[in-house]
């Protein structure tokens, strides 16, 4: 987006949402920005509203405010038309930032296009070659300093950025999900904030990922010297990015090697510096005009000159002249580990206001938040080490703290256990001029902040009465109280706190208030509990459900899969526990009125396009996702791509409706939730995201879709209600004995552990099996297995069996396995799920009931592209060499040819259990006794030959996939 404005000729400016809505009207208003540009989370939209609500109050000219523009509106296969070149000078501005907003009214920063081009050179004045490195920029701001000079100079030297998979909501960043991203990104260097590095450090297992990296690269704040001592130690290099907004980057970036002496740089010969004497020999650096950069801002006169005083002081090097470390500030602004700046000044004047207050002072250089050490006034001084009566001073102060928080900026918040009373023993000392001597201050209580800051690690909102049983209701109240607390207002039940306005800090206070529940009123050993579990569930009914799997797992946090286990049940019970009571009130129907969801998928267009030419189907609505694209629109490429009759589209017979299946009412109008509620007979519910490296509680909207399509269900007039058949899958199988068939019957929860893919499939199972039990729902669930391509031959080629074709052309072999496949076409799965409409089993399995070899598709593409016929441990083995030291342009490229190499880990995995079960690749063979019966069509089924892989290489060829 950010390159986007300025290609359009416009500048850009990202401003921080953790800005008070006072401080984004003021830069709003101070550079007369035009347009405002606002992303889909709640917490922007708010902030945003309440800013240009304050610009309206005060008659100021309002910015045009749009939606922002997601990934998929961006990149999507509609054509582009290129914008005309737009001329720009050097001395135009491209980019305005603000400074870090410690104070109410942050102040815009210009960058013209000259300092934007220079941000381009800086690493020539490291040591490093960069070209083709990838740089893991998961957690960078494009609002901060840092991000913006990626997007400088990333370009200029041919290296490559790795971020997060675009997605809206915004994915929110910590540290274990930014590590496992560098991982799977295969990243060579991390940027990032001090904050992370710090809780790296603490995890054996992280330390052993970073030591795979080129190291890591900190900025934005100091990073705590044991941290880095002990990376180094570790053999990971770690390397200090010095700058500012109003400069840039002022130090060498990335020499070639680094040592103990970590956190000291030395700076480009180019670079102008002023050093000016201060305490201690220390220096505090003025950056001057020069033709490496002009500063953004000039503050000072220097022999005459104008230049930038940094207000940074400097440490130099005791033995090695040039080299400095970043000592403090002259303006007192702290500098916390997150990158984030705090003003004390005008905190420490509204605290001071209070008339039990004598004096404050902040502090957290270095730290994770602010703290505040206090000296009451004289009247109301006391020994800290009475609890009580330190907690009675924090209550009395409490609504000034509250009214100098609703002033500062987010991360300079103060949380009341941050609160330090000076002791009458280590009285303050001051100045002549009676202001508190800050660093004397600091320096004085140095032992009782570090003692401060160890016990908010595990601090917690303490005086919250936990809940006298850890049931679902009970706990969701609770967790209700925590949030709203450490988050000072409310949030609905589903929305995810961190889109509304929750911080890495505020998620600590959460996780470690509700583990001092847990503690105290159950025998969970919450030292085993996982320390990222509010980030996985972000929602107060996710942490519901997650600390009452919890509490009633038999007191042990348990090991992985009982963890699992516990939490699978959790969400049955959530969502079995209060099921409405069918009331019928009309006469059986005449005809069959069908509801199906997910048709653009291709089990979904053949269900749509076989369930309109059915004679005893009255009607047809197709329910499915909202997109950019009209569902029209997607519905017949999706049908036309796949060889279908395109009339269907014109049936009379034939609703199709954009909807939210998990919203309340499925996310219909009322009327037409009327209709669906009086008319439909049958529910075939096949939509569901296919995404192996989600977790559970990702799914969870997908499991509250299908408690909402029993609620449907449960609610029709007719003396029976809706069957309701779910398409499951054969994933669901992956802890279980598949040497023999596996029975279609219920399973327990252990067999589906370990994926959430597999977990949110069984949970549903569950979920249904519970409704058919308690109020008499017909319900089916159909376990089915590998599907291929449509009578047309289309079979999608991000599949891992196209996949496979693919890459062994290009690999010139073909592996040979003595394994059977019990594949099904797709059409002649749609057939069978329509006659498990009226199916009396509850559980069902859809494969070909009479598989084949693998050689009988193998064979005949062996002999059409002249492939060799190999061993499955020589193909793999040919395929790993395929991407051996390959650059990450010449990878991306492979993988085009060579497509297979993406799903590496799926093939690596099928030939460690090849050996376990008959069937291809691993999978288990499916009994199909039941489904037989239920679909006379799977009887009569041909089996697979040379001509049906031969259909599909027709597919692949017409649409350029093959050759």
């Amino acid at each position: 987006m950010l390159i986007g404005v300025q290609r359009a000729g416009f500048v850009a400016f990202p401003v921080s949402p953790r800005n008070s809505p006072a401080a984004v009207a003021h830069l709003l208003t101070k550079t007369g920005s035009e347009y405002l540009l606002v992303g889909p989370e709640p917490a922007l939209q708010e902030l945003a509203a309440t800013a240009l609500g304050i610009m309206r109050e005060s008659n100021t000219a309002l910015p045009h405010k749009a939606q922002m523009l997601v990934f998929e509106d961006l990149y999507n296969n509609a054509p582009v038309e290129f914008l005309p070149p737009v001329h720009a000078d050097f001395d135009d501005l491209t980019i305005m930032m603000h400074s870090s907003g410690s104070t109410a009214f942050p102040k815009p920063i210009a960058w013209t296009h000259y300092r934007q081009i220079m941000s381009g050179r800086l690493p020539y004045h490291g040591e490093q070659d960069l070209t083709g490195v990838r740089f893991a920029c998961h957690t960078l701001a494009i609002f901060h300093a840092m991000g913006i000079l990626q997007v400088g100079f990333q370009p200029c030297v041919g290296s490559i950025m790795t971020t997060f998979k675009p997605q809206s909501p915004a994915r929110v960043p910590a540290p274990d999900t930014m590590l496992s991203a560098v991982a799977t990104t295969k990243s060579d260097l991390i940027i990032c904030v001090p904050s992370f590095v710090e809780e790296w450090a603490k995890v054996p297992a992280s330390i052993e990922i970073l030591k795979k990296t080129k190291g890591i690269q900190y900025g934005g704040g100091p990073l705590a010297k044991e941290v880095g001592d002990q990376l180094i130690a570790a053999g990971i290099p770690v390397f200090t990015m010095y700058g500012t907004s109003e400069y840039g980057v002022m130090n060498k970036i990335l020499p070639k090697t680094v040592d103990k002496d970590w956190e000291y740089f030395d700076m480009p010969e180019e670079l102008k510096a002023r050093w000016l004497p201060h305490d201690d020999g220390n220096v505090q650096l003025v950056l001057m005009p020069s033709a490496l950069q002009v500063p953004s801002v000039l503050n000072i006169v220097v022999d005459g000159v104008p230049g930038y005083d940094t207000n940074d002081v400097l440490a130099p090097h005791p033995t090695k002249p040039g080299f400095y470390k970043v000592f403090g500030r002259t303006d007192d602004q702290i500098m916390h580990s997150t990158g984030e700046k705090t003003n004390p000044g005008p905190l420490e004047a509204i605290l001071n206001q209070d008339s039990h207050i004598k004096c404050a002072v902040m502090f957290g250089r270095g730290k994770f938040n602010t703290g505040v050490v206090i000296e009451p006034a004289p009247e109301f001084i006391f020994d800290p080490v009475d609890k009580e009566k330190l907690n009675e001073f924090r209550n009395v102060i409490w609504p000034t703290v509250e009214r100098m928080n609703d002033y500062a900026p987010q991360h300079s918040r103060l949380f009341k256990e941050m609160i330090m009373v000076a002791s009458p023993q280590k009285p303050f000392t001051y100045t002549a001029k009676n202001t508190a001597r800050r660093a004397a201050i600091v320096n004085e209580y140095a032992e009782e902040i570090e003692a401060l800051y160890a016990a908010a690690d595990e601090a917690s909102e303490d005086d919250l009465v936990p809940p006298s049983s850890w049931a679902y209701e009970p706990a969701k109240e609770f967790v209700r109280a925590v949030v709203t607390r450490v988050l000072e207002h409310g949030v609905g039940d589903n929305d995810d706190i961190f889109q509304h306005g929750c911080d890495s800090l505020e998620a600590t206070w959460i996780r470690n208030s509700l583990l001092h529940a847990l503690r105290d009123t159950t025998k969970v050993d919450t030292r085993r509990v996982p320390g990222n579990f509010v980030y996985q569930n972000p929602t107060v009914d996710a942490l519901a459900t997650f600390v009452a799997s919890l509490a009633n797992a038999d007191g042990e946090a348990g090991s992985e899969q009982e963890r699992a286990v516990a939490f699978m049940n959790s969400i049955v019970g959530k969502y079995t526990h209060d099921l409405p009571t069918h009331i019928p009130s009309a006469p059986a129907p005449t005809a069959e009125v069908v509801l199906v969801t997910g048709t653009t998928g291709g089990l979904g267009a053949s269900l749509l396009s076989q369930l309109i030419q059915n004679a005893s189907v009255r009607r047809v609505y197709a329910l499915n996702r909202k997109s950019s694209k009209p569902l029209a629109t997607r519905q017949k490429a999706s049908l036309e791509e796949r060889g279908y009759d395109l009339d269907i589209l014109s049936s009379e017979k034939l609703t199709l409706v954009e909807t939210t299946v998990e919203d309340d009412k499925l996310g219909l109008p009322d009327e037409l939730y009327e209709e669906l509620r009086t008319s439909v007979t049958r529910v075939i519910h096949n939509a569901w995201p296919v995404n192996f490296n989600l977790s559970l509680r990702s799914f969870e909207p997908s499991v509250r879709g299908v408690r909402n399509l029993i609620d449907l269900a449960l609610s029709s007039p007719y003396p029976v209600p809706p069957q309701i058949v779910f398409v499951s899958s054969i994933g669901v199988f992956r802890d279980i004995d598949v040497s023999k068939p596996v029975l279609e019957r219920t399973l327990e929860a252990r067999v589906a552990a370990g994926s959430g893919y597999s977990e949110s499939k069984w949970v549903s199972e569950a979920i249904l099996s519970t409704a058919a039990r308690e109020r008499g729902l017909p319900t089916v669930s159909v376990r089915v297995g590998q599907m291929t391509g449509s009578l047309s031959g289309a079979w999608n080629t991000q599949e891992w069996f196209p996949s496979l074709v693919k890459s062994s052309v290009y690999l010139g072999c073909i592996p040979i396995l003595d394994k059977t496949i019990s594949w099904i076409p797709v059409d002649s799965s749609a057939t069978a799920l329509i006659e498990m409409m009226t199916a009396s089993a509850s559980t069902l399995h859809l494969a070909h009931p009479r598989p084949v070899e693998w050689r009988a598709v193998t064979v005949p593409l062996a002999d059409a592209f002249g492939l060799e016929q190999v061993s499955y441990d020589e193909w793999m083995a040919r395929l790993e060499k395929s991407g051996r030291g390959l650059s990450a342009e010449s990878e991306v490229e492979m993988m085009r040819h060579n497509p297979a190499l993406k799903l590496f880990d799926f093939f690596k995995e099928a030939q460690t259990f090849a050996g376990r079960s008959p069937e291809a690749m691993g999978l288990p063979q499916m009994d199909v006794t039941e489904a037989q019966k239920a679909a006379p069509s799977l009887r009569v089924m041909p089996q697979f030959s040379g001509k049906d892989a031969m259909n599909w290489v027709g597919y692949w060829k017409r649409i350029g996939s093959l050759q």
